[in-house]
């Protein structure tokens, strides 16, 4: 595999807030930036050191502003700005920084920043309000003149510990000389006061904290320039595949876990020489503990006992301690303690704010009606509806709701000057392409089954393909019609419409066509030609997506002056039909667009890097959050509309891809799994219904005595009569389903689903089943 598919974990790590499977990663940390101020005089001091935190509802108009503000009350999805002031009121520069809060954890850490005395500077954090937060968050900042270092021990007890009967890590990534595997620690790895869970392994004997992307070669020179920052026992040029790596957890206590690294029976390169297996235990406390078990031939040859390895740490690629340099004394049964030191002058700061951030939680105890009656019968059943969030609930049943998810208020982003590389598709291609034959088998047994054109940027082969969004590469997908290009197809997106998964509705960018393409042996059919009305220079199709409230295929444009339009297409005729431009406030591209099962729309600006919020009466739209990626060229969104989860065929300008989810509250990505580098996947399309929502026309002896209502944090569940009228119907089964929508955060994508189940028995029976139930 080559070396950026071993990284999906970490593409996303610009946002702070990437995650595997949910968990957040300590070494996903934003890039930080400081502000020099007006000298402040915040209230919480501690030895000459002052740190103020103020929060507040994020201000579009004004980016940079700092809040006072000691506490908030907020909902999730409102964009909050959150500002740590500092001010160095001793008598000397501090140049190191870290902080952290008890709500984000390490916001920067050791950060390199001269703050003269009496100077103040501050950092503000935006963010989307993602979760519930109710309590104090407290904020801790720490500054020195100097950085933190470590104590060296090399007379400590040597107690190895074998870790072959722990994981055997599958050195993937890389190259000759640099093999590495990403793994998760499960605990925040310190080193120099800088903390990361994610560890960059490399074959050659070193660790590379937080490291993307993962490919650590071999060094000359410690610090190396090579990577940021590295844990090194034994750094060497090992033989390419010789021996093995192995990772173990010992303890399971918080705070006193440990986590080992053993390089098993590895052999030097040059000069050739078998016999080197060591490791490093790392603690939880923050040091390190590198034993040497075997380390070489033991005769003194060249390259023995290390004599072409470094052993130290490094801080970054200017600062770096050294315990050895190719010099033998990495010795058989010796083991090197390293202890973490704080700077004498270390100073730390605290202050807190208390946050109320809040939402409601629509609860639904009767998961199901079913209800009999005879002909010429009406009778009811209740619906319950509940809310054990700490806001009110807004609930609505039946209809799908008018109301967009874009209505919320604007929110701060910084202006972006139009790129036209921008609006390039596709990467340029690197080699001539060779003569292909399509893949056997078809789709089936598959996890979440998906469509699209996929794009070999090596050779630029387009093909259209199902897959499994969970098992994305190219080597499990079935090519259903390879070289679409060749066969004079353009596409530029596309969507499944009405729930029919036997074709794929695409749009042409360069022909502007309408057509279908059969999701069995992709058969094309013509439907019409589209045309983009040039309400802009350059105005070409991009993105596609149907929406299943109101059965309207939308679509969107992008000119070459940062212009994104929004259109509905009429499925019997092909009129493309302008409803607005897609305004963030700034300069957009909008590469694919997505609706969810309530009927909301969100877009993917590879200009910006966001998701944002589109109000399809208007195409006036909102930035939901940023994606954490240098998003380039083709992308694809769609939702899941069983689950409401938003997928994203990621590619980023390194040429790395992978299968991610989005948080449409805050725009977070989440990677789930790498799709092959130099891969695109566009015109996405998910083969998954979402529940049907049964209209009033479509269920008439179906009614609601109140059809929407709002409840209070606390309030009692709400008991509304559902009739079930069967005057006007034959004895029979009939099937309905009442959905249930609401402003309920977790449940905004996809409205609660009610099935509902009407058994109508003869008019003779009427006695038995008067009373609506069964029994």
């Amino acid at each position: 595999m080559p070396a950026r598919s071993a990284n999906w974990l970490l593409l996303f790590t610009a946002s702070g807030l990437a995650a595997l499977a949910g968990v957040r990663s300590a070494a996903a940390v934003e890039a930080p930036s400081l502000q020099r101020v007006g000298v402040h005089a915040p209230a919480s001091c501690s030895d000459g050191l002052c740190v103020e935190v103020g929060v507040a509802l994020a201000d579009p108009g004004q980016p940079d502003a700092c809040s006072t503000q000691t506490s908030i009350v907020a909902d999730v999805g409102d964009q909050l700005a959150w500002c740590y002031t500092l001010t160095n009121s001793t008598d000397h520069t501090l140049s190191w920084h870290t902080l952290s809060d008890s709500l984000h954890g390490d916001l920067f850490a050791q950060l390199h920043q001269d703050i003269a005395p009496g100077e103040s500077w501050r950092y503000i954090k935006l963010e989307v309000a993602g979760s519930v937060v109710d309590g104090d968050v407290a904020a801790s900042w720490t500054a020195s003149s100097t950085r933190p270092d470590y104590a060296v021990d090399d007379g400590v007890a040597f107690a190895y510990v074998d870790a072959s009967d722990g994981t055997l890590l599958d050195l993937a990534g890389g190259f000759s000389h640099a093999r590495s595997a990403l793994v998760q620690v499960p605990f925040p790895v310190d080193l120099f006061g800088t903390r990361s869970d994610m560890l960059c392994i490399g074959a050659n004997g070193a660790i590379q904290p937080g490291s993307t992307p993962c490919a650590i070669p071999m060094t000359y020179a410690f610090p190396s320039t090579y990577v940021t920052s590295a844990i090194a026992p034994a750094w060497s040029g090992y033989a390419d595949g010789v021996g093995s790596v192995h990772t173990k957890v010992l303890g399971s206590t918080p705070g006193q876990r440990r986590f080992v690294v053993e390089w098993k029976d590895l052999a030097l390169d040059w000069p050739a020489m078998p016999g080197f297996t060591f490791e490093v235990v790392i603690d939880e406390a923050g040091g390190y503990l590198f034993q040497y078990l075997s380390m070489g031939s033991g005769t003194g040859d060249s390259g023995d006992a290390g004599g072409q390895a470094i052993a130290g740490l490094q801080a970054d690629g200017t600062t770096a301690q050294a315990y050895s340099s190719f010099a033998p004394t990495l010795t058989p049964g010796k083991a090197v303690q390293w202890t973490l030191q704080s700077p004498a002058d270390a100073l730390t700061a605290s202050a807190s704010v208390h946050a109320d951030v809040g939402a409601p939680r629509l609860v639904l105890p009767v998961a199901q009606l079913n209800a009999f009656a005879a002909s010429g019968i009406s009778v009811s059943q209740p619906i319950v509806i509940g809310n054990d969030g700490n806001r009110t609930l807004e609930w609505s049943a039946g209809e799908y709701p008018a109301s967009s998810v874009a209505a919320r208020p604007r929110r701060t982003v910084a202006r972006t000057a139009f790129d036209a590389s921008a609006l390039q598709r596709h990467p340029e291609r690197t080699a001539g392409r060779a003569s292909r034959a399509s893949t056997a088998g078809v789709l089936g047994g598959t996890g979440l089954p998906a469509y699209a054109v996929q794009l070999d940027t090596t050779t630029g082969a387009q093909d259209y393909i199902g897959f499994d969004l969970f098992a994305p590469d190219a080597g499990n997908a079935h090519v259903i019609l390879p070289d679409i290009d060749l066969a004079g197809m353009n596409v530029a997106g596309g969507d499944f419409v009405d729930n029919d998964f036997s074709r794929e509705w695409m749009l042409d960018y360069y022909y502007d066509e309408l057509y279908t393409l059969d999701t069995g042996d992709g058969t094309k059919t013509l439907v019409g030609w589209p045309v983009p009305q040039q309400i802009q220079p350059g105005e070409q199709w991009w993105g596609a997506a149907w929406d299943p409230a109101s059965g309207v295929l939308y679509a969107v444009t992008n000119s070459n002056n940062g212009w994104s339009g929004l259109y509905t297409i009429d499925r019997q005729s092909a009129v493309a039909t302008f409803i607005g431009k897609i305004d963030t406030g700034t300069s957009t591209v909008i590469a694919d667009i997505a609706i969810d099962q309530s009927g909301a729309m969100y877009g993917l600006d590879t200009l910006n890097d966001t998701l944002v919020a589109i109000d399809k009466a208007s195409g006036e739209a909102s930035v939901v959050g940023p994606l954490g990626v240098d998003a380039k060229f083709a992308q694809g969104i769609k939702f899941d509309r069983s689950t409401g989860i938003l997928y994203w065929t990621s590619y980023d300008a390194s040429g790395a891809a992978a299968v991610a989810t989005i948080d449409p509250v805050t725009g977070t990505p989440t990677p789930l799994v790498p799709s092959g580098d130099e891969r695109q996947l566009f015109a996405l399309a998910i083969a998954r219904a979402g529940g049907d929502c049964t209209q009033p026309l479509d269920a008439p002896w179906l009614s609601l005595s109140t059809a929407s209502g709002t409840l209070a944090p606390g309030a009692p569940f709400g008991v509304y009569d559902v009739t079930f009228d069967a005057t006007m119907l034959a004895p029979g089964d009939y099937e309905a389903s009442i959905c249930v929508f609401s402003n309920d955060p977790a449940r905004r994508t996809q409205p609660v689903i009610v099935p509902v189940h009407f058994n109508v028995v003869p008019a003779a029976d009427d006695e038995l089943f008067a009373d609506g139930f069964d029994g």
